[in-house]
Order: structure tokens, then C-alpha cells, then sequence
């Protein structure tokens, strides 16, 4: 554990209350983009990739760019480990002094889960050593194994993304029954959508069944509807040619759209629509609408806006 100090550091404390102001600059701007700027959860990526089989490592040279989360003290740094709180000068200031005079301190404590690393004991001696542009820390290692690939100049967002589609993976069955599919959303939440359409599926079939003693599982309903509704809806976006108008959206989140704004048709027609007639209609109203096109392009200029000011600098 890093020593408490018995007394202040004049350089240190400079340092400390610049890496405070940039942190507050970053969380200005981090909040008038809408995003958030805390370090990654420990507990929130365990959960979610429903991480138990650990490994230790030993004591390695970590590179201190890919040390990006906590496990406990996620509210105390922002996500470039800069402190956020002025309670934590005084220890900080410390270890500044300490890393300046080239004192070797103990190793830290670090959770690895793919390619990046959580603090559990360490945390002042992290944000010291980026701050001061260490490239490498020595840490005691527990590697946390998983088959997801998340890198530190990931957006959080899309790590809870992957988490949301591992869940859907693991629910349907569809990772072991397909290992080579291809689902990837980029808008939260709309794993559900695909869940539902499951669900739904699963009732009708098994109102139709005649042997009511051997009722089709939500696994079974999942493989039908992937190999008989959701392949052949993406072979009509593909020859629709959809995709090349959306550069910034995948195959998925179009089947998504284009099975809302079908149910949106039948509504508006009062009879159920097929697939192929909402595609076809997205796309002339794509066409025809020249307002759409430009409304098009001022969302892929946020995006591309968004991803350049979430980026690490």
C-alpha cells in the first residue's frame, strides 16, 4: 500500500493541481458531448461478460495505456486517470515525489480482462506514472479469461455493446449452435428488439404444434428464426443495397430498422407487411426525400464528431 505523507511537495502539488484542471477541462467537455467520462467498472464488465475463471500471472511489466478501469474506485479518477477529487492530494503529491527521485515502489495490483487492466490496489501510483508519461508499471497480475476482445482505445460504449450481444449469444444459444454468426449492433438496447421477435416466434409455433407434449425451447426458436427470418432479411438489405447508404450502421441494425418500420406499414395499412415491402419503401423515400439525405449526413458528421472526441488524446 502507498505511505501516507508527512509532508507537502511544492513541484508535486503543482502537478497535482494541474493534472486536477485538465481532468476538470475533460469532464467539461466529455459532458457537453453528452459522454461520460469515468474510468471503467471492474464489477460491471465482470457481470457482464459473466467473468469467473482467473488465472495469475505473476509480476509483469504492464503498459500503463492499457490500465483503463478500477475496481472499486472508478468515481475518485476520470478515464485518463486523472483525479477528479481534491481529497486525494496529499497521497498523490506523495507518490509524485516518490516516482520523480526515481524511487522504486511497490508493484500494483491489477485485474486483467483481454487487452485491458483494472486497478485493485495502486490507483495513486497509476495516475501518477500517466500523468508523468511512464510507458510501463510493474503489477501483480489476475487475469479474468474471456473470448471477448476489448482494447484500451475502445469506447466504453462499445464494450457495453459487446456485453449486450454476448447475453444475446448465451440466451439464444445461437454461440455454440453458430459459432460463425455475424450480429453486431451499434445502438444500445436493441438486443432486445431481436429477443422479442424470438419470443414471439417461439408462442406461435408452439400454439400451431399439435404435439403439445414436446414444445419447441427458446434455444430451438432461436435457430429458426436465424437460419429461416433473419438470414434471408439480410440477403433482401443486401440486394436492396441499403447498407452502402448507411456506412456507419451494420447489417443488423438495418434488419432492426426495417422490421420497425414494417410493423409501423402494417399499421398504418391495417394488414401485416412483408419484409421486402418495407425495404423497398425505405428506399424510396430515401430517394425522393432530399431532406432525408442531408439529415443522413449531419448524423454520420456527429458520429464521426462523437468517435474523434471520445478517442483517447
Amino acid at each position: 500500500m502507498e505511505e501516507e505523507p508527512t509532508k507537502d511537495y511544492g513541484i508535486s502539488n503543482q502537478a497535482f493541481e494541474n493534472a486536477r484542471f485538465v481532468s476538470l477541462l475533460k469532464n467539461l467537455k466529455y459532458f457537453l458531448i453528452g459522454r461520460n467520462s469515468e474510468l471503467l467498472s471492474f464489477e460491471q464488465i465482470r457481470k457482464g461478460f459473466g467473468l469467473y475463471k482467473q488465472s495469475y500471472l505473476g509480476i509483469l511489466a504492464v503498459p500503463v495505456e492499457n490500465i483503463v478501469g478500477s475496481f472499486d474506485r472508478y468515481k475518485d479518477f476520470d478515464k485518463y486517470f486523472l483525479p477528479k477529487k481534491n481529497h486525494l492530494q496529499r497521497r498523490w503529491a506523495h507518490i509524485h515525489n516518490l516516482i520523480a527521485k526515481d524511487v522504486i515502489l511497490p508493484p500494483v495490483l491489477l485485474y486483467k480482462v483481454s487487452g485491458i487492466y483494472f486497478v485493485v490496489d495502486g490507483h495513486h501510483r497509476v495516475s501518477v506514472s500517466k500523468k508523468m508519461g511512464v510507458r510501463f508499471i510493474d503489477a501483480e497480475v489476475i487475469e479474468f479469461l474471456t473470448d471477448a476482445t476489448i482494447t484500451s482505445d475502445m469506447d466504453p460504449k462499445d464494450i457495453f455493446l459487446q456485453i449486450e450481444r454476448e447475453k444475446f449469444l448465451n440466451v439464444t444459444g445461437l454461440k455454440k449452435n453458430r459459432p460463425d454468426i455475424k450480429t453486431r449492433i451499434t445502438s444500445p438496447g436493441q438486443y432486445d428488439f431481436l429477443l422479442g421477435q424470438i419470443n414471439k416466434l417461439m408462442v406461435q409455433l408452439n400454439e400451431n404444434k399439435k404435439d403439445k407434449e414436446k414444445l419447441i425451447t427458446f434455444e430451438e426458436a432461436s435457430l429458426i428464426w436465424y437460419d429461416k427470418i433473419y438470414l434471408p432479411a439480410i440477403e433482401i438489405i443486401k440486394s436492396y443495397g441499403i447498407l452502402e447508404k448507411f456506412p456507419n450502421r451494420t447489417k443488423t441494425d438495418l434488419y432492426v430498422w426495417i422490421n420497425e418500420h414494417k410493423r409501423y406499414l402494417s399499421l398504418k395499412y391495417g394488414r401485416e407487411v412483408v419484409i421486402k415491402f418495407a425495404a423497398n419503401d425505405i428506399v424510396l423515400r430515401y430517394n425522393k426525400n432530399i431532406f432525408r439525405k442531408i439529415k443522413l449526413k449531419i448524423i454520420n458528421l456527429k458520429y464521426r464528431i462523437g468517435k474523434y472526441f471520445s478517442a483517447p488524446k
